[in-house]
């Protein structure tokens, strides 16, 4: 199921990346200068994860299946040399659809490997779109993009990288595969 997931998601995400206007314009990328530095061997690739409720909303008038209550997913974006990153954040429920995604760099701390530290994703540029009970298609402001720059704290684990926001990986932290 997860796999599946996965697979649907990195589709999701390529759907996603082809339909901004703004995706197609690669200044503000090259215009980055923001802390980087290059990715631990392993780790440079596509990472995704994604989650969907096995709770059923079903119309209880004619039995109708109206979908699943929340569906979620992240994704992450390394290169060789820590520009060029994407964070992308997916929610669905059965009123409202939600995605950010953003663009900019990552830092992996000092002692970081391929098998566990920390990054932050310092980004240059986000959207937001929104769909469903709150319409919203915009840039993100210089205030949203301050409160996107987050370390993240990660471990690898079999096939499995571990990403915990602001803190030690746990047993509640996202697990991501790499679907290059």
């Amino acid at each position: 199921m997860k796999k599946l997931f996965s697979i649907s998601f990195a589709l999701a995400v390529l759907f996603f990346n082809s339909s901004c206007k703004k995706d197609h314009d690669t200044s503000a990328a090259e215009s980055c200068n923001l802390p980087h530095t290059a990715a631990p061997a392993g780790l440079t690739g596509n990472w995704a994860s994604g989650y969907s409720s096995f709770t059923e909303v079903v119309d209880v008038y004619d039995g109708h299946h109206l979908g699943n209550a929340w569906q979620s997913g992240k994704f992450f974006k390394f290169t060789n040399d820590g520009l060029g990153a994407e964070f992308y954040y997916m929610a669905q429920s059965q009123f409202s659809q939600a995605a950010t995604k953003a663009t900019g760099t990552v830092s992996f701390a000092a002692g970081s490997d391929g098998q566990s530290g920390s990054f932050t994703f310092n980004p240059c540029h986000a959207h937001y779109k929104g769909y469903g009970s709150s319409v919203v298609d915009r840039d993100a402001t210089e205030s949203e993009l301050s409160s996107l720059t987050i370390t993240y704290f990660y471990e690898m684990q079999g096939d499995w990288l571990r990403i915990e926001p602001n803190g030690p990986v746990n047993n509640f932290s996202s697990s991501f595969k790499i679907v290059n």
